[in-house]
């Protein structure tokens, strides 16, 4: 049994790596979810394949949504933990579990029935809407699951344990990966399902992940805090509390989804290797974005515990350490896109076209990569003081003026494609000096969460 990380006390360094790395490797994992699925779907075909990519912004925005869930128990289960409250934690981890059962029905029930709307207005060919419309509905449907899934990893990283959840993921991933080809293709008795088949292999996997979990809750698992008795009297006060932490945060996922799917539509006026660069980009980007997510969600359980603790210059040491860990590593990666970009870019295509148009783009984003590091630590931060809606502000402010300014920069002004690159990092900069700003005034040291106004019955943490 994992033993959990107390980042109260003794080196910092340690417990940052020590709850880092699983982290790291769980988000890999979750984006090897859907670069799995594409890989076997492919092989259906064009359709198919357009069909599953094209949902991928969907299924982003539906974990935009969980992250109300995984932000909020973040900040209130650590909180809780460093405080020595063990008892409020698990109240607090059952509270959300009824706001993640309440998200999720709601998601499903609203996003089966627009799905269809949803390729309509992307303007995507019959086959691909229908192709796309069978992979979607299951996987929408299947959004409990999906936000308990977030609740169970969520509680456990802010308990101090990332590697028992990593071993969940990753083992979920393990089947996700067994089912996908037998349940696309069919095998015996097992019909072959197409896209459905892809949907129904991930939403299976990630119940078998929830199924652990909820078994760790039951067994007592000492980085599971969890209240049966307060899974029994629900609160919606308390929700509605835990949803005001988490809110601001998925704004910024949802949001992300969105400015995307302008910046392509941007994009694809100079045509596909245009679209296709923007796309590669942003996987070669992920080289940093995955390390530094993994760092901002361990510093957000280390400030919450630490805040929880009354050790609020120890929490500030942590992050700058993480941040100063995550803007080294942001500088390699753009020395690396600023000297190799053909190498990195091969590694996607081999288009010459798309290469030769990709060399500058990459290039121009290079700046920008110790900034982006530097703000997802910075909000990890934020988001373990339950201080969510300054980040929000800015995000959402700085990431929508992108709309507009990417189409100025590339048909006004006539930058071209390497317009939308400008936009990328000018943007990002912006945002994360701006957050360095108001993360160096400091009041996030006392902000008291929403859950904090809401005084918790006597609790029983036991089943």
């Amino acid at each position: 049994m994992s033993r959990p990380v107390d980042p109260t006390r003794g080196p910092l360094l340690s417990a940052l790596v020590r709850l880092a790395a699983p982290v790291v490797v769980m988000q890999l994992c979750h984006t090897l979810y859907h670069w799995i699925d594409v890989m076997w779907v492919g092989r259906l075909g064009a359709t198919a394949t357009a069909a599953v990519s094209t949902s991928f912004f969907a299924v982003w925005t539906v974990w935009a949504l969980a992250d109300i869930v995984g932000v909020a128990v973040a900040a209130t289960v650590s909180r809780h933990i460093g405080a020595g409250e063990r008892d409020q934690a698990a109240y607090a981890a059952a509270q959300a579990t009824w706001l993640a059962l309440t998200l999720g029905v709601i998601v499903s029930l609203v996003g089966v029935f627009f799905v269809p709307a949803l390729f309509r207005a992307l303007g995507t060919s019959p086959e691909v809407a229908a192709s796309g419309t069978a992979f979607l509905r299951i996987v929408v449907a299947g959004s409990v699951v999906s936000m308990m899934y977030v609740l169970g990893e969520s509680i456990l990283r802010a308990a101090g344990d990332t590697r028992t959840p990593m071993i969940v993921i990753a083992s979920s991933l393990g089947l996700n990966a067994l089912l996908d080809p037998l349940l696309i293709f069919g095998w015996g008795p097992v019909p072959a399902l197409g896209t459905a088949g892809a949907a129904i292999a991930t939403v299976t996997a990630q119940a078998f992940a929830v199924a652990w979990f909820a078994r760790l809750a039951w067994r007592g698992h000492p980085a599971m805090p969890f209240s049966f008795a307060a899974l029994r009297a629900p609160s919606a006060r308390y929700q509605l509390a835990l949803a005001r932490i988490g809110a601001p945060f998925a704004l910024i996922g949802a949001l992300y989804s969105i400015v995307y799917l302008g910046l392509a539509h941007t994009a694809a006026v100079f045509g596909t290797a245009a679209l296709a660069v923007v796309g590669i980009a942003n996987r070669v980007e992920s080289l940093s974005y995955l390390v530094a997510a993994g760092f901002g969600l361990a510093c957000e359980a280390i400030v919450g515990q630490n805040l929880g603790a009354g050790l609020p210059d120890r929490a500030e040491r942590a992050t700058w350490l993480s941040a100063g860990l995550m803007c080294s590593l942001g500088m390699v990666v753009a020395a690396a896109m600023w000297i190799m970009p053909e190498a990195l870019l091969s590694f996607f295509t081999t288009d010459p076209e798309v290469i030769a148009r990709g060399v500058p783009y990459l290039r121009i984003l290079a700046p920008c990569q110790a900034f982006t590091c530097l703000e997802m630590v910075l909000n990890g931060a934020f988001s373990g003081a339950g201080n969510t809606l300054p980040p929000s502000i800015i995000s959402v402010t700085v990431s929508l003026l992108r709309m507009p300014l990417a189409p100025f920069l590339a048909f006004n002004l006539g930058v071209g494609l390497e317009g939308i690159a400008w936009t990328i990092t000018l943007t990002c900069m912006a945002r994360a000096l701006i957050v360095l700003g108001w993360f160096r005034r400091g009041r996030w040291k006392t902000h008291r969460p929403a859950t904090a106004a809401h005084p918790l019955p006597a609790p029983d943490a036991t089943h």
